[in-house]
């Protein structure tokens, strides 16, 4: 697919306390300096409040492009900051994993090329919101609510569209978006949806005598949460901020209609290959080009 885009404006989001990502970040802007246009270098600085500084997230929602230079977490500091713009990121990890971030360090100037030359295409992943009190939260992965302090349950309600479905005593429940289904509940055995699923992951973190079964929502349902017993509660939002949830008062979550762009180069980005290569599903013996011989083969008996 050929996309006509204008990168005239092109902002490079980076952790800089991640080795080598600012020389990496340094190395791309001196290759394409002379095919660019306006080029932003924004580090991830963060302010008293635990926010990106203003300046930079100006800078950000501005741009046509956000080369997004981190891991994972770099990249859900980024969705944080731009949610309210369209502008699309491409992402090149430096971490372990990477299932948001495409391209590893040795592939950027390749990709980036690509990008340049339209062949690439437009990936939407859908945010879920909360609303507490009166304040609205918006989280690309998940929301966790628990107790504060680590080593006590908390005794959290949970009602699916106004239905009564399960008190777990827990140490949290999680809400857990498509995005966020290879996160949080992925460790402890959720499911993995398709990334371009509207639906949402309700699972129990470390539940006490009851069962740990996941619950998946159709993106028409909403979820309410109360902590019925204990205090010094509090509401992760995608690892990155906290929120008091006081007992007796209600979270509602839901699928929202915001959601972050990421763009993947044509015919070398595959998420079921992705996560089939990083959670080591395939036998290492045995490369793609073996696996399509031994299905070929099999068809033709």
């Amino acid at each position: 697919m050929n996309n006509k885009i204008n990168f005239s404006n092109i902002s490079f989001f980076y952790n800089p306390k991640i080795l080598g990502a600012e020389k990496l970040v340094d190395n791309i802007i001196a290759m394409y300096e002379s095919k660019l246009g306006l080029i932003n270098k924004i580090p991830l600085i963060l302010n008293k409040q635990n926010q990106l500084l203003h300046k930079y997230e100006n800078q950000l929602v501005n741009s046509d492009l956000i080369i997004c230079v981190g891991g994972d977490g770099t990249a859900l500091r980024l969705a944080q900051s731009i949610r309210t713009s369209s502008v699309p990121i491409f992402g090149i990890r430096m971490g372990r994993l990477g299932f948001l971030t495409e391209s590893t360090a040795d592939e950027a100037s390749q990709k980036i090329e690509s990008i340049l030359k339209g062949k690439f295409y437009i990936e939407k992943r859908r945010l879920i919101k909360a609303i507490y009190e009166k304040s609205i939260f918006y989280a690309l992965n998940d929301f966790v609510i628990g107790r504060k302090n680590l080593g006590k349950t908390a005794s959290i309600g949970v009602w699916i569209n106004n239905i009564p479905i399960a008190e777990y005593r827990s140490d949290a429940v999680i809400i857990a978006s498509a995005t966020g289904s290879t996160g949080y509940t992925l460790s402890i055995g959720g499911p993995i949806l398709m990334p371009n699923s509207d639906s949402m992951i309700i699972m129990p973190l470390a539940p006490h005598l009851t069962p740990s079964n996941p619950i998946v929502l159709e993106p028409d349902n909403a979820v309410d949460l109360q902590i019925l017993r204990g205090d010094e509660s509090i509401m992760v939002i995608d690892g990155i901020k906290e929120c008091k949830i006081n007992a007796g008062k209600k979270v509602q979550i839901s699928i929202s209609t915001s959601s972050i762009s990421f763009i993947r180069v044509q015919d070398s980005y595959n998420f079921l290959n992705r996560v089939a290569d990083k959670l080591g599903w395939l036998r290492k013996d045995n490369d793609i080009n073996e696996i399509n011989e031994i299905k070929k083969n099999s068809e033709l008996k």
